[in-house]
């Protein structure tokens, strides 16, 4: 039975965003960290930020790398990180808005859904790359064990995740994007035949979320779901990995957990 995702329809929107909300806003957490920065100008290493901030280095790691991407940090010669020269920041740089952040209800999203399944959690969005970044993260069991699988996703890697599936399958400028001549088979189940991946596209669509059943690492599989965002646009997606096993024992629980959580995210974005 398909999964239903309420995507927001036009008309929805507009009465519940103020007129003069901006769509470029900086996450709190991402506030903290540059203005933890601003007051170490010498440099932070990661474990030193975490304790000043509360946070993981789990937590950290994919907000700094995407500051350092922006070109708002930089990383010093002994691993710590700090504010690239430049304007004057001031408690609040206006300057670090570069790109819009994902609102940090969503990292609340995660955690629940981590609370829900206890499986590798996270959060991920499409750059403006085209790499696609995971940028919130949950567990200690899943992904973290994939070989060769980072926080930034290139597109070559695409047709084989169930995180980037959901977010090509909800832009077709995405898809149009992909050179289906790199796509490598990294398991016997990956889908590289560009007529699959297009009717696999056409499923996820359908049913409103996307699975990976070992097309990418043997003994691993995932449940990912698209979350939109205030405009309509699928902004982000997120996800869970888990040992395949488990995954066939417990699909119809773990799809009903992840479209879930995705939902519930969805409706208070736009609120």
């Amino acid at each position: 039975m398909p999964i239903d995702v309420p995507l927001p329809r036009s008309g929805h929107i507009a009465s519940r965003r103020s007129a003069a909300g901006s769509p470029r806003t900086v996450a709190p957490g991402t506030l903290r960290v540059l203005r933890t920065l601003a007051a170490h100008p010498e440099g932070v290493d990661l474990g030193a930020l975490g304790g000043h901030l509360g946070r993981t280095d789990t937590g950290l790691l994919p907000v700094l790398q995407r500051l350092c991407r922006d070109g708002y940090v930089e990383r010093t010669g002994d691993g710590a990180y700090r504010l690239r020269p430049g304007p004057s920041w001031g408690g609040t740089p206006a300057a670090a808005t570069p790109r819009r952040e994902l609102p940090a209800m969503l990292s609340d999203a995660v955690t629940e859904l981590y609370g829900r399944t206890r499986a590798w959690a996270y959060l991920a969005e499409w750059a403006d790359d085209d790499q696609i970044d995971v940028v919130d993260i949950r567990g200690h069991q899943g992904l973290g064990l994939v070989p060769e699988l980072s926080e930034r996703i290139p597109p070559t890697m695409a047709h084989a995740l169930a995180v980037s599936k959901v977010l090509v399958a909800h832009s077709p400028g995405r898809r149009a994007r992909l050179e289906p001549s790199r796509w490598t088979a990294f398991t016997p189940a990956t889908i590289t035949s560009p007529d699959a991946y297009d009717l696999e596209l056409a499923r996820i669509r359908r049913d409103g979320y996307a699975l990976d059943r070992e097309e990418y690492a043997a003994g691993f599989s995932c449940v990912c779901a698209p979350i939109a965002d205030p405009g309509g646009r699928v902004g982000a997606a997120i996800a869970i990995t888990l040992p395949t096993p488990r995954f066939r024992e417990e699909l119809d629980r773990l799809v009903s957990d992840v479209t879930d959580v995705a939902r519930v995210a969805h409706r208070q974005w736009y609120r």
